[in-house]
């Protein structure tokens, strides 16, 4: 079980106050995020096959066997030897893979700029990328196991809940994740408050664990978390799904994503990497991937909530 983290008391006029603050804070046109997703076009063309062309990535990634956390491990099945075999003989492209467990690490080793891209969520790549004036394209999607491109934050409460939308909300407890995460952080918040939404209390978690747990243990009315997770391992070993209830759900994000830092990276080459991974996709996809593969990646400018 996750140890507590800190319970952030936050009076129904400090809450009041942190989402109107919120409007206000998302980052200025100077310094806004744009498209993420590297679209092809006819001023660029792919590099040449007979150069080969070596790629050095993070990654951390839900499903992989070498990456998933505990609380999914019974659907972590993917596996990449096979695929850094296609592109090795078929496209002359050494992927070479770093993997990281923890999440903390791997930003870390973002921040640095140590590696020529990751595959990983898109908010974590991309969060600390203005600050840090780190150039990240996203050139290929990854389907989850079930050829799922998108990921959306949830707001979840007990089954035997009176509350029946999220506008209900307002006024009670809410337990939410912290800024690392997109869809359990940023986009519900932008959405509660566009929709003037206000708890009376937020707690913030580190996992989707803690955020169940906490619903569980009456601590909050309501939780949101990230859509998978009612029915990863950690899930079900300490509730039944059937003993909640979504009541919303927050906007379509990517839900992983192949990064490249252009700043190292050749928009030719990044090309060339791209083409690649959409061919070996769909019919003629590795084994190892458990997925239909990768798909050209859906366009996304990440709006967070900068509340101070």
């Amino acid at each position: 079980m996750f140890g507590k983290n800190i319970l952030l008391n936050i009076t129904f006029v400090a809450a009041c106050t942190f989402f109107v603050a919120g409007c206000g804070n998302v980052a200025s046109e100077d310094n806004n995020f744009k498209e993420t997703a590297l679209i092809p076009t006819e001023q660029v063309t792919a590099s040449d096959v007979d150069k080969t062309l070596t790629l050095n990535l993070a990654i951390n990634e839900a499903y992989c066997t070498k990456t998933a956390c505990s609380c999914i491990s019974n659907l972590a099945t993917r596996e990449y030897e096979e695929l850094q075999e296609i592109l090795k003989k078929k496209y002359n492209i050494n992927l070479n893979l770093s993997y990281f467990i923890e999440e903390y690490e791997l930003i870390d080793t973002l921040n640095s700029q140590q590696f020529d891209g990751v595959i990983c969520k898109p908010w974590l790549a991309y969060m600390n990328t203005l600050e840090n004036n780190i150039k990240f394209k996203r050139v290929a999607d990854l389907l989850d196991i079930n050829n799922n491109q998108w990921l959306t934050g949830i707001f979840i409460v007990k089954k035997d809940s009176p509350l029946k939308t999220v506008s209900e909300i307002t006024g009670k407890i809410l337990v939410a994740g912290q800024k690392d995460s997109y869809e359990k952080y940023h986009s519900p918040f932008l959405m509660m408050e566009k929709e003037k939404i206000v708890p009376s209390n937020i707690i913030q978690k580190a996992s989707c664990l803690e955020c169940i747990n906490s619903l569980i243990d009456g601590e909050a009315d309501a939780a949101i978390i990230s859509d998978y997770s009612l029915t990863a391992s950690c899930a079900v070993d300490v509730a039944n799904p059937d003993d909640f209830r979504v009541i919303g759900k927050t906007e379509q994000i990517p839900l992983c994503s192949v990064i490249l830092d252009i700043s190292k990276i050749k928009e030719a080459d990044a090309l060339r990497f791209q083409k690649a991974l959409l061919e070996i996709s769909g019919e003629d996809v590795p084994v190892g991937l458990m997925s239909r593969g990768f798909v050209m990646p859906a366009k996304w400018i990440p709006v967070p909530n900068i509340a101070k």
